[in-house]
């Protein structure tokens, strides 16, 4: 799903930014490029861009959260400690043990070789990771609300008396450190230790490893090992090297079986009451940002992708991106910058976490189910990381309709009797959760003039009258309005062929012959064709030289007569296409052909010539054309005068294969650059094959040269994957510009070789 896109469709969901909000701090606002959409749950999330005079475009990302019982944050390491995941893994884990993701960003510094963050971590009020020393940290109570402060925990093992104190919970112990490091299930599956060191393995008994409480634990095994070893389920491992601190490594190498220690954690600073009420907590060794409403100082120079954590005066909470290191994206910012942009969004307190190639930001947007990136991380991929804030989602399915998607078309002028059903393409309710189809809504008609339209219960709307009529969509919370622009009679109507999509104001039928022809009529209002079925015209004929029926199909013969009147009309306005009787063809092959207009425009203008067999002149409509018949009509077309290009030197292998009457037509258009050769051994030998048929998609490109296209479409023919590279852009740019459309199945065939008469309407098609 493209973001940008996903924003601007999202109903009552997705507004611009009004015009007073801009950031001095980034500088000047992009409105066109600045969106934010509300993601339910209490969060914003905000896409913004700006323009400053120092550093040219800055991008930020950031969502403002208001706390409640829809969606709390939390703190998401993964299944461990140990290693590293990236933010969409993280999104999984989060899925897989039934949760779900809102909204994510990176958080603590880690260790790119463990992938251990580098600070505190609180998950589900536990003690999940423990530093050593003070550093400043956001703590989540359950209610969802935040608050940044520092945090320090002091943890002890004591036995008889006998306290030393933990320095590390869940961290890598290393040989030469002096320091107990207590590891849990949590840290991984084994210690990943690699030097001799002294292990103790315990059982807890009560409690838990938690901030202020102490915990009871059994002594199960105590021995010495040089490496690795597994952690029991369920089981605490004490680690320290054994030329560690001599005091600790005594008292736990006295430890035996079955002995009873007691393991206490608390907080020690002077507001520690509050970490005993975070259910959710992670530091940083990123910094203060705010305190208090203070912005900090002595912040490090240097510009970079940026992710920071505020929470406001009103008790919101700000998670922060900003991209960077990416010319024309993003240049990023330096700390102080950062500073003064969470003091600017209304932060009383703010840290720093980490940045650079870390700095991620994704979410679930509105009317999706997965997971996206949507910044753009300065590595140019998402960086795997530590651990992440993320707020989960705790709203239940209600099948109340909130984020609906329509298939609606662009134009909504109607012509009156045209029904429409309002049907969506996708429905998410306000837990957004994916819907089978929309229901608990109201459908109701507002009719403003002479309108007179009519809506039912399942959105089926019969338009009528003339005027406009506004269908409202009602739901507990959402509200769509459709407009409709109704006319009961057009300005002027338009008649065209099917079969070339010509505009028709007469039709002929060769004295003696019969044709038939396929027509589409269309209503215009000021030039807008309007929305109109087939049905809705009335076809007649007047005089006996043909018949046409309810769809506007003609079927003309010569009986005689002179000539005969077709009429088309709806809500009294008609229009008349004259039928007469001309001449015979031209070629004598082409009577009832689907190109016969156009063949026998093409011959008077003297663009095409026939074929004489057996004393008829033949124009052999359905045969291939070759590449220098294809070139001699593009010649004729584009005005060129041949001879004058009779100097042009030819370089292609086979320039004696090519007929004397073509030469000069194929120097023309290889001199103008329309036309050029083939090459089957990497372009040392270019030869013309003249005779060779020519393929539709050739035949296209050589057109979209000589008339020199800008405009481009998407293609969405079914055998579009088999267009060759080379031919793409002429096959948009004719698409683009209606000289070109695909078969009735779909295809465009472009491998496919061309005939005569396709030849002949395509070039036709393109100078008319």
């Amino acid at each position: 799903m493209d973001l940008k896109k996903a924003a601007a469709a999202l109903v009552a969901s997705v507004i611009l930014l009004n015009v007073t909000a801009y950031a001095d701090v980034l500088g000047n606002l992009s409105k066109s490029g600045s969106w934010q959409t509300d993601m339910g749950g209490g969060a914003v999330y905000k896409h913004n861009e700006y323009t400053s005079s120092s550093v040219g475009k800055q991008t930020e990302n950031y969502v403002e959260y208001t706390p409640n019982a829809e969606a709390v944050p939390i703190v998401v390491n993964g299944a461990s400690v140990w290693g590293k995941r990236s933010m969409t893994s993280a999104a999984n884990y989060m899925t897989q043990n039934g949760l779900r993701p809102l909204i994510g960003i990176n958080a603590d510094y880690f260790s790119f070789r463990t992938g251990i963050p580098m600070g505190y971590t609180i998950i589900d009020g536990k003690i999940y990771s423990k530093e050593s020393g003070i550093q400043d940290a956001v703590g989540i109570r359950k209610d969802g609300s935040a608050f940044i402060d520092k945090i320090g925990i002091s943890t002890s093992l004591t036995h008889n008396e006998k306290k030393i104190p933990i320095q590390y919970i869940n961290k890598w112990a290393q040989d030469s450190f002096n320091w107990v490091y207590l590891l849990t299930g949590d840290f991984s599956s084994e210690t990943h230790t690699a030097f001799n060191a002294l292990y103790v393995i315990c059982s807890p008994i009560s409690g838990e490893l938690a901030v202020d409480t102490t915990m009871q634990l059994n002594v199960d095994e105590v021995f010495i090992y040089n490496g690795s070893i597994k952690i029991p389920p369920g089981k605490f491992v004490f680690v320290i090297d054994v030329d560690g601190t001599a005091e600790y490594v005594d008292m736990l190498s006295r430890l035996a079986p079955g002995d009873t220690l007691k393991l206490a954690s608390s907080v020690y600073g002077a507001e520690r009451y509050k970490w005993t009420e975070a259910e959710y907590a992670a530091s940083t060794i990123g910094g203060r940002l705010i305190n208090n409403g203070v912005k900090g100082s002595g912040f490090e120079a240097g510009a970079a992708p940026r992710t920071a954590v505020g929470v406001k005066s009103d008790g919101k909470v700000i998670f922060y991106t900003i991209d960077g290191r990416q010319t024309g994206h993003s240049y990023g910012c330096q700390l102080s910058t950062l500073a003064s942009r969470m003091v600017e969004l209304g932060c009383m307190d703010a840290i720093n976490f980490d940045g650079g190639g870390s700095t991620m930001i994704g979410a679930v947007f509105p009317g999706s189910e997965q997971f996206k990136i949507s910044n753009k991380p300065s590595d140019g991929a998402q960086r795997s990381v530590a651990n992440f804030l993320f707020l989960k989602d705790m709203r239940e399915m209600t099948n109340d309709p909130w984020y609906v998607t329509w298939n609606m078309p662009a134009n909504h002028n109607y012509l009156a009797g045209v029904g429409v059903s309002l049907t969506p393409t996708a429905v998410y309710d306000t837990g957004n959760f994916k819907m089978d189809g929309l229901q608990n809504v109201d459908f109701t008609v507002t009719n403003m003039g002479g309108a007179e339209s009519t809506v039912d219960e399942n959105g089926y709307v019969i338009l009528k009258g003339s005027g406009k009529s506004i269908v409202s969509v009602t739901g507990r919370a959402y509200n769509k309005d459709f407009s409709f622009q109704v006319y009961e009679s057009p300005d002027e109507l338009r008649v065209t062929d099917e079969a070339t999509g010509r505009k028709t104001d007469s039709l002929t039928v060769p004295k003696g012959g019969m044709v038939n022809y396929d027509l589409e009529v269309g209503a215009y209002v000021n030039g807008i064709r309007l929305e109109a079925y087939p049905g809705l015209f009335r076809w007649e004929m007047d005089g006996t030289l043909g018949t046409v029926n309810e769809d506007g199909v003609v079927s003309i013969k010569d009986d005689g007569s002179e000539s005969a009147v077709l009429r088309v009309s709806v809500g009294g306005v008609r229009k008349d296409i004259p039928i007469s009787v001309v001449k015979l063809d031209t070629f004598k092959d082409i009577a009832g052909h689907w190109a016969h207009d156009v063949i026998e425009s093409m011959a008077d203008a003297g663009i095409i010539n026939g074929i004489e067999r057996d004393g008829q002149m033949l124009f052999m409509p359905d045969s291939r054309i070759t590449r220098i018949q294809f070139a001699a009509i593009m010649a004729k077309a584009l005005g060129l005068d041949a001879d004058e290009y009779s100097n042009t030197v030819l370089d292609f292998t086979d320039e004696g294969a090519i007929q004397p009457w073509a030469v000069n037509y194929v120097k023309a258009m290889v001199s103008c650059g329309y036309i050029a050769g083939k090459s089957d051994n990497n372009g040392k030998t270019v030869y013309f094959d003249p005779d060779a048929s020519i393929t539709r998609a050739e035949s296209f490109v050589i057109l979209e040269r000589a008339l020199g296209l800008k405009n481009r479409t998407k293609l969405d023919y079914t055998d579009a994957d088999r267009i060759p590279a080379w031919a793409t852009a002429a096959f948009e740019k004719l698409a683009a510009n209606g000289i070109i459309r695909g078969f009735e199945d779909g295809t465009i065939k472009p491998e496919g070789l061309a005939t005569r008469a396709e030849a002949a309407a395509l070039i036709d098609k393109a100078f008319n």
